[in-house]
C-alpha cells in the first residue's frame, strides 16, 4: 500500500498522517428502499454498522471521519426511515469524531438531513494531500485517491467448488487509486473477478479499468493482497 493508509479490518482506512477514518458506501435506509419494492427484510444495517464503527473508534481514537459517499440510499427522496437512520448516526457520533461529509450519487436531499447538525456536505475533499471523493464524477488527478462507489468483492474458492464472497479494498499501485468496500450490509457488492461490468462504473478509473487493480481481503486482522484483477480472471478462465 501507500505511505500514509492503514488498511482495517472491515472496510474503514486511517489516514495515519492526519488520524482521520474513511469509509464509504453505508446506504442508510437501504431496508425501506427495498420494501417499497416488495421485498421486507429485518432493519438491522444501521445498528450493526454503528457497532462496527464505534469499535474501530475506540480502537484508533481519529480526529475526523469522513464518509466517501452514498451516506443514504433512496435516490428520489428522503425516506423516514433515512431521516431516522441518519439522525442516529451523526448523535451518535457526537463528541465523539468530528464527522465530514462527500456526497455520493445516492445522496440525493442528504444536505437537508445534515443541515440541522452542521455536517459539512461536500463533493470532494482532501487529507494529507490525499485526494477523496465518491466516484460517480470527476477525472482522474496526480496523487493518491480514494474512492468508494464500486462496491467492489472477490469469490474464494478451494478445490472441492466451495466458495465465499468477501467485501475487499480494491488498489492500483501506478495510479495510486484505493477503493473501499462498502459497509452496507444489504448492499455489499459484485465479485469484480467473475463480473466485467464494474470495470466501467467509474470515470476515475484508469483506462486499464479494474484489470491493473489488486483486491485485498483480510485473515483474522492481517490483510491478505492478491494478485491483480487481470490475473485472477485469467486463473478463474483456465
Amino acid at each position: 500500500m501507500c505511505d500514509g493508509i492503514e488498511l482495517l479490518r472491515g472496510g474503514a482506512a486511517l489516514l495515519t498522517d492526519d488520524n482521520t477514518l474513511v469509509v464509504a458506501d453505508m446506504h442508510l435506509g437501504c431496508e425501506a428502499a427495498l420494501e417499497y419494492e416488495g421485498l421486507s427484510i429485518p432493519r438491522i444495517q444501521s445498528r450493526k454498522i454503528e457497532e462496527y464503527l464505534t469499535s474501530v473508534i475506540d480502537e484508533v481514537r481519529p480526529s475526523r471521519l469522513i464518509v466517501a459517499g452514498d451516506l443514504k440510499h433512496n435516490f428520489s427522496r428522503n425516506l423516514v426511515q433515512e431521516w431516522h437512520d441518519v439522525d442516529r448516526f451523526v448523535r451518535m457520533l457526537s463528541g465523539r469524531v468530528q464527522l465530514e461529509v462527500v456526497k455520493g450519487n445516492h445522496d440525493n436531499y442528504l444536505g437537508a438531513m445534515l443541515r440541522d447538525h452542521k455536517v459539512p456536505l461536500t463533493m470532494e475533499t482532501t487529507c494529507s494531500g490525499i485526494r477523496i471523493l465518491h466516484g460517480h464524477q470527476g477525472t482522474m488527478a496526480k496523487g493518491t485517491t480514494i474512492i468508494g462507489h464500486i462496491h467492489p468483492c472477490v469469490r474464494l474458492g478451494d478445490s472441492v467448488g466451495a466458495s465465499t464472497k468477501e467485501t475487499c479494498f480494491l488498489f492500483e499501485p501506478e495510479k495510486e487509486v484505493l477503493v473501499l468496500p462498502a459497509l452496507s450490509l444489504v448492499s455489499p457488492g459484485t465479485d469484480v473477478v467473475g463480473q466485467a461490468w464494474p470495470d466501467g462504473i467509474s470515470p476515475l478509473l484508469p483506462e486499464t479499468r479494474l484489470s491493473t487493480f489488486e483486491p485485498i481481503t483480510f485473515s483474522g486482522n492481517r490483510p491478505l493482497r492478491f494478485p491483480s484483477v487481470a490475473t485472477l480472471r485469467g486463473l478463474r478462465q483456465k
